[in-house]
């Protein structure tokens, strides 16, 4: 009798008790979030981490530091190709990032593949990215593995692009016809500032672009 009771009470309380956190990731914070999916897939990949223990802050904007430490994982980007004499730091490259910080070398390797449009030494890490920068920054990392992707060949319907650079438009429509970055709608919205929920989608289907993706020289 003792024992049905515990087994009484203790399927009462699997029914009932509260979920802290999702069943792959200690996070408490995403349950209601849209991109739910995708932030338990690149969290369990090693691609994006929380900002606390139980934390993952999809409405938080991301900045450039974050942004390369993210892409730098999922492209398994580094700079071993290089013969260099000593090991670089980031003062070979930036006045303002400074040595054994969390993003220190992947400032180091994004300089290295030419993954950010930086024209000057500031890698300025806390300015939040922009929708068109992710696209540009993605449509780089691919050119620099060498990556080719077979996609339809369709020029996006956005109103909004009309005057970017053509780098910008062509990175745009990369992503696009990639299934990497689409938005509903006739506007990209370029100017917007990324989500780390937004982010987490982003990535979580470069993932699944860069699985079927072939090496350039490979390619017919």
């Amino acid at each position: 009798m003792k024992r049905f009771l515990l087994l009484l009470l203790l399927l009462f309380f699997l029914l009932v008790a509260p979920h802290t956190g999702s069943a792959q990731t200690p996070f408490d914070d995403i349950q209601s979030n849209p991109a739910v999916a995708d932030i338990e897939a690149v969290y369990e990949k090693g691609i994006m981490i929380g900002t606390a223990a139980d934390k993952f802050s999809p409405d938080a904007f991301v900045d450039r530091a974050q942004l390369a430490v993210c892409l730098v994982r999922t492209f398994d980007l580094n700079y071993d190709y290089l013969k260099l004499k000593k090991a670089p730091v980031p003062s070979d490259f930036y006045d303002d990032v400074e040595d054994n910080l969390w993003y220190s070398k992947a400032s180091i390797i994004v300089d290295r593949w030419n993954i950010f449009n930086i024209a000057d030494r500031n890698f300025n890490p806390l300015q939040r990215v922009t929708r068109a920068e992710v696209a540009s920054a993605i449509a780089n990392s691919f050119a620099a593995k060498k990556l080719s992707v077979i996609t339809t060949l369709m020029w996006p319907n956005y109103s909004d692009i009309a005057d970017l650079t053509r780098e910008q438009q062509s990175a745009i429509s990369f992503v696009f016809n990639a299934d990497i970055m689409r938005y509903p709608g006739n506007e990209f919205r370029p100017d917007e500032k990324i989500t780390r929920a937004e982010l987490a989608t982003i990535l979580n289907q470069t993932l699944k672009t860069i699985a079927v993706a072939t090496p350039a020289q490979d390619a017919e």
